[in-house]
């Protein structure tokens, strides 16, 4: 253990000085923080920043005489005193010049790079959540990188050139590959062949369709076992971002100022998390998902309101939703589910209920087949639904909170549903209603890891924003089995 203001063993082998605000200074790297002092009796702070809000220090490669002129790049917030707040990116020039040619000054620079870099992960090991297979890993980042150019407004590659990568780069991140997809299932088929050994993690800059592909496209891999426990960051440029919201959400970071940055924040400067994975079963298919499913007026809005992807995400779901909350149709459908606390008391691997995971070569699908009568210790209710969702997180879109208190890798859904009792007004109440955290007259709600819903009425199903062949499906939850970049927070 190490404590602040305490130099290290690990500093940089050329303990060079460096020219900040006009004075001669050196670095202190404590526990918690780096600090820069005068170098002299003094030993005057001018500055001390926390490495949980450092991104990392650029060194340019252009020649300047013989003083090699770097910034170190800081994310705080405006006022860190608050719960949530907005961040502010700072620039701090620091000279390297002590010696007398730049080649020698910049590889000072370069030295002191790296190990601010390497005092910011261990820092972030030790405040942020990390699956154990992490815990111990410091190396620096290297990513495949996916852009989805079709999604939102269609300037995801413009918004990932001029924001994101910069701040990658600067903070200690190779950019293995880059892909931008052409066509619907591009990024599924890529990452199913990729080399995953090359790279620590897959950033997706796009909505949530692109994170449907990308866990199905690993999901299909020999390797899936490993493979599916790949970190993978969100960069939100979709119209949806649903699941980036959620975890900025819980990571008491503004999902709505700066999303972008907050979201490259998190990739460069956090940890890592679990997530939950879902099979989803028809007469026709298999798939996982690991954001939502929509089924009624949720997934009319999801489908019907692509032709106004235009306006961006808020005016597009504020439009789809007013006008089917204007038309308010209903439709007929039974759901099954096992109650939690059914679940909570049995083992799902060894209960006689068509299981199939007998062994760890098998991937995991649902314990009951989508056609197998329903288990007699499920509930099943039916009725005339108007909205249907199933919930992994808290979020359905970056401006539409559903349920606060649900959490990403929770192991469950929430399912969160209506009947045709409910009104307009309480339809309309819910879709500007913010917090997440207002109980609504007619909107009911359940925790389950496993379900059915058959559908009887004609609608849509849509699974994490893409539509499925309509009958019914077969759900089960699999706990914990991929991994997101995040600044949650250990308890």
């Amino acid at each position: 253990m190490y404590s602040s203001h305490k130099e290290l063993s690990t500093s940089p082998s050329t303990m060079s000085r460096v020219i900040y605000q006009g004075k001669t200074c050196r670095f202190v790297f404590g526990e918690d923080a780096l600090t820069i002092r005068e170098d002299n009796e003094r030993a005057e702070c001018l500055l001390s920043v926390l490495y949980e809000d450092v991104i990392g220090l650029e060194v340019p490669l252009a020649l300047d005489g013989h003083a090699c002129y770097t910034e170190l790049h800081i994310y705080q917030k405006r006022d860190p005193s608050a719960l949530v707040s907005d961040r502010l990116y700072l620039r701090e020039v620091l000279e390297f010049s002590e010696f007398e040619n730049f080649n020698t000054n910049h590889r000072a620079a370069m030295e002191w790079r790296a190990a601010i870099q390497l005092q910011r992960m261990r820092r972030s090991k030790k405040i942020f959540i990390n699956t154990p297979e992490q815990i111990e890993k410091l190396e620096p980042l290297r990513l495949l990188v996916i852009i989805n150019p079709f999604s939102g407004k269609k300037n995801s590659e413009h918004l990932y050139r001029g924001i994101a990568l910069p701040m990658l780069e600067v903070g200690g991140a190779t950019i293995v590959k880059e892909l931008v997809t052409e066509r619907q299932g591009h990024a599924r088929e890529f990452v199913e062949a990729f080399d995953l050994s090359s790279i620590t993690g897959i950033i997706l800059a796009s909505g949530d369709g692109i994170i449907y592909e990308v866990i199905n496209g690993l999901m299909a891999r020999p390797d899936w076992e490993i493979a599916i426990k790949t970190p993978i960051g969100l960069i939100p440029t979709g119209s949806g971002n649903a699941l980036v919201s959620s975890l900025l959400y819980e990571a008491d970071e503004e999902v709505h100022t700066c999303a972008i940055e907050n979201a490259v924040f998190q990739i460069i400067n956090g940890g890592i998390k679990q997530h939950d994975i879902a099979s989803v079963c028809n007469s026709s298919s298999h798939s996982y998902i690991g954001v939502v499913i929509h089924w009624g007026m949720t997934g009319i809005v999801d489908v019907e309101s692509e032709k106004l992807r235009f306006l961006g995400g808020k005016l597009r779901n504020l439009i789809g939703g007013l006008v089917c909350i204007v038309m308010k149709r209903s439709y007929y459908g039974q759901l099954s589910y096992l109650p939690i606390e059914e679940d909570e008391t049995k083992s799902p691997l060894t209960e006689a209920e068509g299981s199939i995971h007998s062994t760890n070569t098998l991937k995991p699908t649902t314990d009951v087949g989508v056609s197998d009568p329903i288990p007699e210790h499920w509930k099943t209710i039916e009725g005339n639904f108007v909205i249907f969702m199933a919930l992994t997180s808290s979020h359905v879109t970056e401006n539409d909170m559903m349920c606060a208190e649900t959490k990403t890798g929770s192991g469950k859904f929430k399912i969160l549903y209506t009947f045709d009792d409910v009104t307009r007004g309480q339809l309309l109440a819910k879709l500007s209603e913010s917090t997440g955290a207002v109980k609504i007259e007619n909107f009911h709600e359940i925790h389950t890891r496993a379900f059915r819903l058959n559908p009887i009425s004609p609608c849509i199903i849509t699974v994490d924003g893409e539509q499925i062949d309509y009958g019914p499906i077969q759900v089960q939850m699999h706990p914990g089995m991929m991994r997101l970049y995040s600044r949650v927070r250990c308890e």
